[in-house]
């Protein structure tokens, strides 16, 4: 895992920052959801699908017993979390998957709908099972689906977190990726959307709505390809003076500030780690400034001191000076080894 997944997946694995993401997209910061509430949910969706075979509707032998065969389906979600809501004197329960991307990841919708697909179907799986253990009669149809008519599903939400610096460029739902030439066909075609927090998009007002650091991280992102502003946001924001280490992290990797963050260090001073990268980096373009300048006075002096031999050897040559002898006089003059004045001698007679 990258250092940039590593400090993201941490992140938004703390409880307080899901139910921030989640009260923010969901409630519009209401504080809703609880932290406490969260209970983790496998990240690996391993979905077994079983299926039974009738030997004899297959054309076996009559009394040959029914077999089951099943087929595995994985894929790795960032977060997930189920919760509970409180509606109305009822506990209503959702289920929500948090990933993380630094990158526009151009197939969203389709990675939304298998990510959702996958865990709608393992909810299904799971209700099988547990109407097989109890033992409970199921008609035809219910055996068939491994649902009863009165089960019910835990609602499925992704929310998409962008924490790069540049504007999410690609597709918000599954319609914006389909080339449909027949305009008949949209209405049959069903639409999937991404749940996207994109902080290019967002306003002073929603960073507001967070009641964690991730408001602090998210408009650092926004801010982070202009220096002028983000130094007016260092200037006048002190909560990034303070700010969380896991916070810290992500805002290192992923906007590539070079923030210094000791081991022992569970709250960082941003603003200093951010103006020190800076100065790093003004000292790092002066020190290459200046070892470029002296590579160009270095060719320039090779260069006049070359001028200047070959001048020397044209004029002893016009005093038809023997070459044995020119040779000589510039090896002293000059202070030049064997290897040196052939390569002088060769490019005089070019």
């Amino acid at each position: 895992m990258s250092k940039i997944d590593s400090a993201t997946k941490d992140y938004i694995s703390d409880g307080d920052i899901f139910a921030d993401v989640v009260n923010y997209y969901l409630y519009g910061g209401e504080q809703v959801i609880d932290p406490a509430s969260l209970k983790p949910l496998d990240t690996s969706l391993l979905l077994h699908i079983f299926r039974e075979i009738d030997g004899a509707s297959e054309g076996s032998p009559s009394g040959e017993k029914s077999k089951e065969i099943s087929e595995a389906i994985q894929r790795y979600r960032d977060v997930i979390r189920q919760t509970s809501v409180m509606v109305d004197n009822h506990c209503a329960y959702v289920i929500v998957g948090l990933e993380a991307q630094t990158l526009t990841h151009y197939a969203m919708p389709v990675r939304s709908i298998v990510y959702d697909g996958l865990q709608y179907a393992i909810q299904v799986e799971k209700l099988r099972e547990k109407h097989k253990q109890d033992g409970d009669k199921a008609s035809h149809a219910e055996f068939l689906s491994g649902m009863h008519k009165e089960d019910r599903l835990v609602p499925v939400i992704t929310i998409c977190l962008h924490f790069g610096t540049e504007p999410w460029n690609g597709a918000l739902s599954l319609m914006d990726l389909l080339d449909v030439s027949d305009e008949r066909l949209l209405p049959y075609v069903q639409d999937y959307r991404t749940l996207l927090i994109e902080p290019a998009r967002m306003n002073d007002e929603d960073f507001d709505k967070f009641s964690t650091s991730l408001g602090q991280v998210l408009r650092f992102m926004k801010e982070g390809r202009d220096k002028r502003k983000l130094a007016e946001l260092m200037d006048g924001d002190d909560t990034f003076k303070s700010l969380d280490r896991k916070a810290a992290r992500v805002i290192r990797y992923c906007a590539n500030v070079n923030i210094q963050i000791r081991e022992d260090e569970e709250v960082v001073n941003v603003c200093k780690g951010w103006y020190d990268a800076i100065e790093d980096a003004a000292n790092a373009a002066r020190l290459e400034e200046r070892e470029a300048a002296q590579e160009r006075e270095e060719k320039q002096r090779k260069a006049a001191r070359e001028r200047e031999i070959h001048s020397v050897m044209d004029t002893y040559r016009e005093c038809n000076i023997p070459e044995v002898e020119i040779r000589q006089r510039i090896i002293r003059k000059y202070s030049l080894n064997e290897n040196d004045i052939d390569r002088y001698l060769l490019a005089a007679n070019a």
